[in-house]
C-alpha cells in the first residue's frame, strides 16, 4: 500500500488528503466511499462526515485536493454551495456531487455550475470508482489539450456569422498559417462548416459524442471530414425530428484525443448549448464572442462576458463585431456600441454579401476567394491573434542579393 503520510496536508488541524476527500452525510455511503478510497490505497481519513456544507467550511484557496466529492442532499442551498466550493477549489479542481434525485434536468444543472460529475445515491463502490476515473480521464484530455490552443466561437445571436467565422478562420490556420488545425461544429442539426467548404459531414460523430467510452484515434478518424492537408472538420446534419443525448464528458474526451494531432482546436459552439458546456468554457485558451452591431448585441455580449466571469475562464475572451456595414439596418453607431459593453470591441469585421454569396455558392473560404477583400484582412488579423501566428517578414531585394552571396561564399569555403 502507498505511503498515506506524504499525501495529506493539514488543514485547521485535521489531515487532508491532497488527491481526493468526499465528504458525505449519511452512514451507508460513508463506508462505500471509505471503501472506494482503500481500494486506490488512500487513507480512511479522506473521506468526511457532513456533506458540501463541511466541504465548504473547510476547504480553503491554495490548500484544496485535486479531486472533491461532496454530498448536497441537506444542502439548503445547494447551488449556492456548489458555486462557492467550486471557487474554492479553483480551475484546476474537480467537484463530483452527489445527490438524491435522479433527474437528468438536475444532473445538467450540476454540469452547468462548473461540477465534473453527478452520482445518485444509494452509492455502490463501483459507481464511486467509475466516477473517479472518469475524473482521471478528464484531467488527461486537459492536459494533451494544453500541448495546442483551444479556441471556442460564440454567436452571441442568431445571424451575426459566428459559424462563417469559425470555418474561414479554420481554414486560414490551416492553409496560410500551415497549423495542423481541427474544426469542430457542434450544432449536430444545423451546422454549416461541412456545407461552407463543400465537404461531405463524416459518418460516426454523433456517435462519438453519446458515446464518449468508445472514441480512440481509429473512431475518430472515421468521423473526420478532411478539407484539405492539414484541416480536419467535424460535423454532421441530423435529422431534426431526432433528439441527440451529448454525453457531459464527450467534449473533453474528444478535445484530448483531437489535439494529439492538431494544435489549433476551434469549436463552433451554438448558444443554446452555453448551460451544459461550463468545464469546455473555462478550459477555452480563447473564447470568441461573436455580435452584429445592434442593440440586443450589446445586452447579449454583456450577458455572456458576465457568464463567462462567473466560469473562472482562464483564457481571454475577444469581443468581435461582425456584418458591418452602412446597409446594415438597425446598427447603433460603433462609438456607442462600443461604450455600451463591458468591456471593448477587439475586432470589426465588415459585412461583405458580395463575397459571401460567392462563397456559399462555390463552397469556397473567404480568403481563397477574396485574398485582397477587407473582409479577409479582418479575417487574417483574428486567425493571427489567436493562433499567435507570426507572419514571415519579406526579405529586400538588397537582402536576397547578401544572402545569396553569403549562402555561395558557405558553400565555396
Amino acid at each position: 500500500m502507498a505511503s498515506v503520510a506524504p499525501n495529506l496536508g493539514t488543514l485547521f488541524g485535521t489531515q487532508v488528503h491532497e488527491e481526493f476527500m468526499a465528504f458525505v452525510d449519511d452512514e451507508h455511503s460513508l463506508g462505500i466511499c471509505r471503501e472506494a478510497a482503500t481500494g486506490n490505497d488512500w487513507s480512511e481519513d479522506c473521506i468526511q462526515d457532513g456533506g458540501i456544507g463541511e466541504a465548504v467550511q473547510r476547504i480553503e484557496p491554495g490548500n484544496a485536493p485535486k479531486t472533491v466529492m461532496a454530498d448536497i442532499s441537506r444542502s439548503l442551498d445547494p447551488e449556492g454551495d456548489i458555486t462557492r466550493l467550486i471557487r474554492k477549489l479553483g480551475p484546476s479542481g474537480n467537484l463530483i456531487v452527489i445527490g438524491a434525485s435522479n433527474d437528468v434536468q438536475v444532473f445538467r444543472r450540476m454540469i452547468a455550475l462548473g461540477a465534473c460529475d453527478y452520482i445518485v445515491k444509494p452509492l455502490t463502490v463501483d459507481v464511486v470508482q467509475d466516477a473517479i476515473l472518469s475524473i482521471d480521464k478528464q484531467a488527461q484530455a486537459r492536459q494533451t489539450a494544453q500541448s495546442g490552443r483551444l479556441t471556442v466561437i460564440i454567436g452571441v445571436r442568431g445571424g451575426v456569422g459566428a459559424s462563417t467565422l469559425a470555418t474561414n478562420l479554420a481554414w486560414i490556420m490551416a492553409n496560410e498559417e500551415k497549423l495542423g488545425t481541427a474544426l469542430i461544429d457542434l450544432d449536430l442539426h444545423f451546422g454549416t462548416s461541412t456545407l461552407s467548404l463543400d465537404i461531405e459531414s463524416g459518418g460516426g460523430f454523433r456517435e462519438a459524442l453519446e458515446n464518449p467510452h468508445r472514441l480512440d484515434k481509429l473512431f475518430l478518424d472515421s468521423a473526420i471530414t478532411k478539407a484539405g492537408e492539414r484541416l480536419a472538420v467535424l460535423g454532421t446534419e441530423e435529422p431534426i425530428e431526432e433528439f441527440v443525448d451529448l454525453h457531459p464528458e464527450s467534449v473533453d474526451t474528444l478535445i484530448g484525443e483531437i489535439s494529439q494531432d492538431y494544435n489549433q482546436v476551434l469549436i463552433d459552439l451554438p448558444r443554446h448549448l452555453l448551460p451544459t458546456q461550463g468545464a469546455l468554457l473555462a478550459a477555452a485558451d480563447t473564447v470568441v464572442l461573436v455580435s452584429d452591431q445592434t442593440l440586443a448585441g450589446i445586452r447579449d455580449i454583456n450577458r455572456i462576458t458576465q457568464a463567462m466571469t462567473s466560469l473562472s475562464t482562464k483564457g481571454r475572451i475577444l469581443r468581435i463585431v461582425s456584418r458591418v456595414g452602412s446597409e446594415r439596418v438597425a446598427q447603433v453607431s460603433k462609438s456607442d456600441f462600443d461604450r455600451a459593453l463591458s468591456d471593448h470591441v477587439d475586432y470589426y469585421v465588415p459585412e461583405d454579401g458580395k463575397t459571401l454569396s460567392v462563397c456559399a455558392n462555390v463552397g469556397k473560404a473567404i480568403a481563397a476567394e477574396a485574398p485582397r477583400a477587407p473582409i479577409t484582412k479582418a479575417l487574417r488579423d483574428i486567425a493571427a491573434d489567436i493562433s499567435d501566428y507570426e507572419k514571415p517578414k519579406k526579405q529586400s531585394f538588397l537582402g536576397k542579393i547578401v544572402g545569396s552571396g553569403k549562402k555561395k561564399k558557405g558553400t565555396k569555403a
